[in-house]
């Protein structure tokens, strides 16, 4: 009984350093279920050469504050090439330039749609101070890690939005190792939240299941 006791108390420090992982209901704002939205939009858009979509996900994308920021990326495996073969094409943006002007291509010379997008690009503004979005790409079985600081006491969010080729699987660790937060179903459209207990660097890692890359966009609070 002694030993067992003691090897509860050894236990306990451990115990206080582990950012608690708890499976919890994540709440989403508006502005990601808006977000998620567009990223639909974008998908169907680029699947059928649909100029409409892409600018109507523009139009969302803007007015939720997308901002493009350079990856934070702290390592990743070694891009290995991705066979092709069960690719299905699939493209995802939220970036409202390159959705406008790949939109612009497709409309050729319908006024309509032309006129639609000019209307995006000059008198649709953006939420002020917005988010920060990375968009990257995850080979085939590979994983890509992100080194990303938040703060005590305040809600921390991550969201990614495959191409939906393949399923990935969000972990979220805090410095010491542990996992404190995880959405691995069999989709690549993932969301997870929770409180950290100090603030520090948390390790976000973005895992392929599949057999073929997946372009990812990566979403931060």
């Amino acid at each position: 009984m002694k030993k067992f006791f003691a090897m509860i108390a050894l236990m306990l420090p451990l115990a206080v350093m582990a950012q608690e992982e708890k499976d919890t209901t994540v709440v989403i704002p508006q502005s990601e279920n808006t977000l998620r939205v567009a990223a639909e939009l974008s998908k169907y858009g680029y699947a059928t050469k649909d100029a409409l979509s892409l600018i109507q996900a523009a139009r969302l994308s803007k007015q939720s504050g997308f901002s493009l920021e350079a990856r934070k990326k702290a390592e990743i495996e070694e891009m290995r090439p991705a066979p092709e073969g069960g690719k299905k094409g699939g493209q995802v943006t939220l970036d409202p330039e390159q959705l406008l002007a790949d939109a612009q291509t497709m409309a050729g010379e319908d006024g309509v749609l032309l006129a639609l997008i000019d209307d995006v690009k000059n008198n649709v503004r953006g939420a002020v101070g917005g988010a920060k979005y990375a968009r990257s790409r995850v080979s085939a079985g590979g994983t890509d890690v992100y080194n990303i600081s938040f703060r005590a006491g305040e809600l921390a969010m991550v969201m990614v939005i495959g191409d939906g080729d393949t399923d990935l699987d969000l972990y979220v660790y805090d410095s010491n190792g542990n996992l404190i937060a995880r959405d691995a179903d069999y989709t690549d459209d993932c969301i997870v939240s929770w409180t950290p207990r100090w603030t520090g660097n948390f390790r976000i890692k973005i895992v392929n299941r599949g057999r073929v890359y997946n372009q990812y966009i990566l979403r931060t609070n």
